[in-house]
């Protein structure tokens, strides 16, 4: 039995049941974490300090501050937006020249299953992937 469950974005239709398709437990939050990274802060007006800073790294000359910066965004936004989370490591790795790009590997584990999950986010200075 599910512990947690809801729907699966971008929302589709079961087309043998009719019934929206759903997520659970580990699959419903790594979804969540992705929404909360790909989310930018005030671009909800019901709930704005909903999501994450990432984009605002857009066009941001990296350096070593803004790497670390950068990780402490997304470590805080997991932390205050999914509470299932129990450890987060996020490692980067970022690149200069004429595309910068900042690559974000987060791995963590939850409070549903410990078993670890990945995921990685990928910032090109130029705009999101």
């Amino acid at each position: 039995m599910s512990i947690i469950e809801g729907w699966k974005f971008p929302i589709n239709i079961n087309s043998k049941t009719g019934k929206i398709e759903t997520v659970c437990d580990n699959a419903a939050i790594k979804q969540s974490v992705e929404m909360i990274l790909k989310t930018q802060i005030m671009e909800r007006k019901v709930v704005p300090n909903y999501g994450s800073e990432l984009r605002s790294y857009v066009f941001t000359v990296i350096d070593a501050n803004s790497v670390s910066s950068f990780k402490k965004a997304i470590k805080y936004a997991i932390e205050n937006w999914e509470k299932h989370v129990q450890t987060i490591k996020v490692s980067t790795r970022a690149t200069s020249g004429p595309v910068s790009r900042m690559q974000a590997e987060i791995e963590y584990t939850t409070d549903i299953n410990p078993t670890p999950e990945t995921i990685t986010k990928e910032i090109n200075m130029s705009g999101v992937n």
